[in-house]
């Protein structure tokens, strides 16, 4: 699979200053570090991740993808999911 460069950026986002930057709920994570990108960033970025959460993927699977981008907050199994759904809600509200 294919994993889009806007993926990447955002992942590098997570890191183990966001907890003091944006705090410790998921929502404010996903939407501190969605700061960081422009709005095509961000519109590619919903494409993929209603691909991820669409496409029938495991919970291993997306775990997978999501450890390719090396980030350094961890997410597992359903939490992982859940993250990815708010960070793609996110950006549908600031559309």
């Amino acid at each position: 699979m294919q994993i889009p460069e806007e993926f990447y950026d955002f992942c590098l986002y997570l890191h183990q200053d966001s907890f003091y930057m944006y705090g410790t709920d998921p929502k404010n994570i996903a939407a501190g570090a969605m700061e960081h990108m422009s709005k095509e960033q961000n519109l590619a970025l919903r494409a993929f991740l209603n691909h991820l959460l669409t496409g029938g993927y495991s919970d291993d699977e997306l775990q997978k993808i999501y450890r390719d981008t090396d980030p350094e907050i961890s997410f597992h199994g359903e939490e992982l999911r859940y993250f990815l759904a708010l960070v793609r809600d996110a950006i549908n509200r600031g559309l």
